[in-house]
């Protein structure tokens, strides 16, 4: 039992761990909403996300992202804690005082959200993303038992809330928005209280802010356009093949949630790791992402061959039969994703090496493919036009990276 127990408390399956919950949560709390609110409902809801899904990439750019590299850079580390954590709050209340100015400004209905809508919204970003820093916080410092608490809470308080107002009936879309808000809520008031942050008057360095600043300038234009490079073919979906494709779109890119936040906590649990051998030897980071990215590969494996060949019955269970048209689609963002994941041999080499340059122009090539192609391939091919869209900006990313990679004599496996 104790060999068990200290099995389970491992680094890396503590991570698998939280990834579980936080993966798990995402998953099902989103099937729930796209099967109680209906198409239209969760389409709405769907738009709201996407937009929450780019602040928190803006935010991270800022953040975050300069944070994973920073280990050997400053020596006062709980200083810098202190500075990243304020710098974070500066952000979220410059997004809620964003969302509170949208909503008095503009008119009844904007883009099918009423004004109610919108201040929820406001309230939703601002804690998903103070959440979000938490999260990553913990995971960058190797605090994985802290990411977990402040999951399982999220994961707990949104899913007996939605599963709670579905069976009342009352699970409306205000509804829903204040549930999960609720559930980022309190958990961010857990992980401030277990952060073990210890404020001083000397948290401000100018030395912290430049660093932000020189790394975060072009990671936050990677962050929009990437994040338009993504969701351009989602987000015109809707204009060229209304509300209901793009419901559909969304739950179909919700069944590849999962394998989202996977790539995430790789990149996150992986990156400062990488970052921090390479600081002691660049054999030894290529050594270290080519184990990681192996073991990855089998796990992403298992998730996606099933899906492959499940497709109709996997979206059968997540929306019900009204989305057994587009069940085609999930076929296609497998291949999509399994190209995905083995352009993170790619990606994190780009940043270790800082070549933040690099970064941002890779998503630049994709964001100009998107936007010349999406029009035709809409209105030509439908949702399998956007997916081919898609497949075809991550090639030409990873191409454009790895050329990189070879001049800067960086070892690429794969």
């Amino acid at each position: 039992m104790r060999t068990l127990i200290n099995k389970l408390a491992n680094e890396k399956n503590l991570v698998l761990i939280d990834q579980a919950i936080f993966s798990g949560n995402t998953f099902v709390s989103t099937a729930l909403l796209a099967r109680f609110l209906g198409v239209e409902n969760f389409g709405v809801y769907s738009s709201i996300v996407l937009a929450i899904y780019l602040l928190i990439s803006m935010s991270n750019a800022l953040i975050i992202q300069p944070l994973q590299v920073a280990f050997g850079k400053f020596i006062d580390i709980e200083n810098y804690k202190v500075f990243t954590l304020f710098a974070q709050l500066v952000i979220c209340i410059l997004v809620f005082s964003f969302g509170i100015t949208i909503q008095q400004v503009a008119p009844n209905k904007f883009f099918s959200l009423t004004k109610t809508d919108l201040l929820y919204a406001s309230f939703l970003a601002s804690f998903w993303i103070l959440h979000d820093f938490f999260r990553k916080l913990f995971l960058a410092y190797q605090r994985i038992k802290k990411a977990i608490v402040i999951d399982s809470i999220m994961a707990g308080i949104q899913l007996l809330s939605i599963i709670g107002l579905a069976v009342f009936r009352l699970l409306t879309l205000n509804a829903a928005i204040l549930v999960v808000t609720l559930g980022f809520v309190i958990s961010s008031i857990a992980a401030f209280l277990i952060a073990e942050i210890k404020f001083n008057r000397s948290f401000f360095s100018r030395e912290y802010l430049d660093y932000h600043i020189s790394k975060g300038f072009l990671l936050l234009l990677s962050s929009v356009i990437q994040w338009w490079s993504s969701n351009l073919f989602v987000v015109t979906s809707g204009v060229f093949l209304g509300a209901a494709a793009l419901g559909a779109f969304r739950l179909v890119q919700s069944l590849f949630g999962v394998l989202n936040l996977l790539l995430q906590t790789f990149e996150n649990y992986v990156l400062p790791k990488a970052a921090k051998i390479l600081s002691e030897s660049k054999l030894e980071a290529q050594n270290f992402l080519k184990m990681a990215t192996k073991k990855g590969a089998i796990l992403f494996g298992v998730v996606l061959l099933p899906l492959f060949i499940f497709s109709k019955q996997a979206i059968v269970i997540c929306g019900g039969p009204e989305y057994i048209p587009y069940s085609y689609a999930v076929r296609g963002m497998v291949i999509l994703y399994t190209i995905i994941y083995f352009g993170y041999t790619a990606r994190i080499p780009i940043r270790i090496l800082t070549l933040n340059k690099s970064f941002f122009i890779g998503y630049c090539i994709s964001f100009a493919f998107s936007l010349l192609t999406f029009q035709f391939l809409l209105k030509n091919f439908g949702l399998s036009g956007a997916i081919f869209g898609l497949v075809v900006n991550q090639i030409l990313m990873i191409l454009f990276w790895r050329s990189k990679l070879t001049k800067h004599n960086f070892k690429l496996w794969i």
